[in-house]
């Protein structure tokens, strides 16, 4: 009955000095876990970096997912928060997440299709903790990804750099 706050790697958070109400679940480095699924699907633990999965995918040619290294935080926040920037988000290589149902203690799989994304959030309840995400890419070639990659850094930077001159 307890209010549950999870943290995934703890990036962009903010806590005040009142602390958190309830009970807060720190994803460990068990969660931060990354495999190859086949030749463009990977399943990723919820607390790992989205800049890794992205560096992941490009090590092994899979497109799609390069502008997750412009998204702070991991991967299960991005999953809740429909992350995305340069007309990308994760709705959109979303394949299925895992999660525990906390009030029935059960694991289960949730296909992307049977989650509704809008703008910066989801319909997922708050019962659930995301524990993995499968991602589906495209096969490319790894220059060509990191040349993707590349240009959405530098326009994420051009546009912090921008924003901290005026």
């Amino acid at each position: 009955k307890l209010k549950i706050t999870i943290l995934g790697a703890g990036s962009n958070t903010l806590i005040r000095d009142e602390g958190i109400k309830g009970v807060v679940i720190k994803l460990g480095p068990n969660f931060s876990k990354m495999e190859l699924i086949n030749e463009n699907i990977i399943q990723v633990g919820a607390a790992t970096l989205d800049r890794k999965i992205s560096n992941f995918a490009k090590e092994n040619d899979i497109g799609g997912l390069e502008f997750l290294s412009c998204i702070p935080g991991s991967i299960g926040g991005a999953v809740i928060m429909n992350s995305g920037c340069y007309g990308y988000d994760i709705s959109k290589v979303l394949s299925s997440i895992t999660v525990i149902d906390v009030q029935n203690c059960i694991e289960k799989q949730i296909p992307c299709k049977d989650i509704d994304f809008f703008y910066r959030g989801t319909n997922l309840p708050s019962n659930l903790i995301i524990t993995a995400v499968k991602l589906k890419g495209t096969v490319e070639d790894k220059q060509l990804i990191e040349k993707k990659q590349l240009q959405m850094l530098e326009q994420k930077t051009l546009k912090e750099i921008l924003l901290f001159t005026y």
